[in-house]
């Protein structure tokens, strides 16, 4: 039995989730099986006691520039229906929606957090792409096709301005944090009901047939032969005698 998919609202949670797993999984793979994911804003309430500790907090969701085209923006989707037939719906394509992460180590000294963060960007640097048999949830089995993935990049560095920021709203000093970044598809939930053309009837007249005759509004001028004068048969103007 298939297991029905999540509604699509979930899709942002289940990134996370699939996310925590995939570095919680390295890092017991690597030997580190105490280490504690925390998905909420890196404060010491919420680390202590859970020592050592990786903090993975989305801190932006944004349309992804290199997935937004503004050509071919409708598609056309199947869904079967209870009665085994299977109609056509037209709608908005996915629209890829870009989540930027902060990926911070804590532990009892400086030494086991840098050692916990050259783990992390070890984690990246091999896992470019969460497949989809990695993907925690059910939100993914409409969203993304069976080859298809989760990309998993390193972003280029925060300036000192914006950690400044960043940590001063915590109350914390400037910490070193490693900045990444995925894209997840959002599909939206209205369609149209798209009706085909099943068949097309063409009929074809010869206007030069004598037995054709034009009727309605708009009259072919060129089913009669125009005089124009200058020939033999007088009647226009110029043609008469002197």
């Amino acid at each position: 039995m298939t297991t029905p998919a999540t509604p699509q609202h979930h899709i942002i949670k289940e990134t996370s989730d699939s996310l925590s797993r995939l570095f919680q999984e390295e890092f017991k793979r690597s030997g580190y099986k105490r280490v504690h994911i925390v998905d909420v804003p890196p404060k010491p309430d919420a680390i202590e006691g859970k020592l050592p500790a990786v903090s993975i907090y989305l801190y932006q969701v944004a349309i992804d520039p290199e997935g937004f085209t503004v050509n071919a923006t409708h598609e056309i989707v199947e869904k079967p229906q209870d009665d085994g037939a299977v109609k056509e719906y037209y709608r908005r394509r996915r629209l890829w929606v870009r989540c930027d992460y902060l990926v911070s180590a804590w532990a009892q000294t400086p030494e086991d957090e840098q050692l916990l963060i050259g783990l992390i960007l070890r984690t990246v640097i091999d896992n470019p792409n969460i497949t989809h048999d990695q993907l925690r949830g059910t939100t993914f089995a409409e969203s993304l096709g069976p080859d298809e993935g989760l990309p998993v990049l390193l972003a280029t560095r925060l300036d000192e301005g914006t950690l400044s920021r960043f940590w001063g709203s915590l109350n914390q000093p400037v910490r070193p944090a490693i900045h990444l970044w995925t894209a997840v598809p959002i599909i939206p939930e209205k369609v149209d009901e798209l009706t085909r053309v099943r068949s097309r009837e063409l009929n074809y007249r010869n206007i030069h047939d004598p037995r054709v005759k034009e009727s309605g509004p708009s009259v072919n001028p060129f089913a009669r032969r125009l005089d124009l004068g200058g020939g033999g048969g007088g009647g226009g103007r110029g043609s008469g005698k002197k």
